[in-house]
């Protein structure tokens, strides 16, 4: 879809804003779809920013609370998506203090006994590493893991 018109662009811009959370990286994308130069992708996502369609803020706290409760992504993998999405470090820290601690190490209890389960062998030594590797890749730190860990060992 081209779109040549400014002002057409800024209302779409908008609409899409208004229907879910986005960040300033998916508009400009969006934006360059539509034919729209930099200049006026840069005034357009200006306006954004001013009428309060984007927000840095509620853009992470919404990803990440989405991606903690439905995804069940560790605070690393969620800080690094927010990287990727070029939103501050402020509000990327911001966003992840609001996680609840209680909750998180609940959810890596859970993510790492559902794994354990699926373990052919699970007393072997190498599903300790196994664990622990699942562990991180699904974004959680070694300190909450290995906490986990010795939580899952005593049950």
């Amino acid at each position: 879809m081209e779109v040549k018109d400014p002002k057409r662009a800024q209302a779409l811009a908008a609409a899409a804003c208004s229907k879910k959370e986005c960040c300033a990286k998916e508009i400009r994308t969006k934006l360059e779809k539509w034919g729209v130069g930099n200049r006026e992708a840069e005034t357009i996502l200006d306006w954004l920013f001013q009428n309060n369609f984007l927000n840095h803020s509620r853009f992470a706290n919404a990803f990440a609370n989405d991606k903690f409760r439905f995804g069940k992504w560790g605070k690393h993998k969620i800080a690094q998506a927010l990287r990727q999405r070029e939103v501050p470090e402020e509000a990327i820290r911001e966003a992840l203090s609001g996680q609840a601690d209680e909750a998180y190490d609940a959810t890596c209890l859970y993510l790492l006994n559902k794994k354990r389960k699926s373990l052919q062998n699970p007393d072997d030594p190498g599903s300790y590493a196994r664990l622990v590797r699942f562990a991180l890749s699904r974004g959680f730190d070694h300190e909450t893991i290995h906490r986990c860990l010795r939580q899952l060992a005593d049950s």
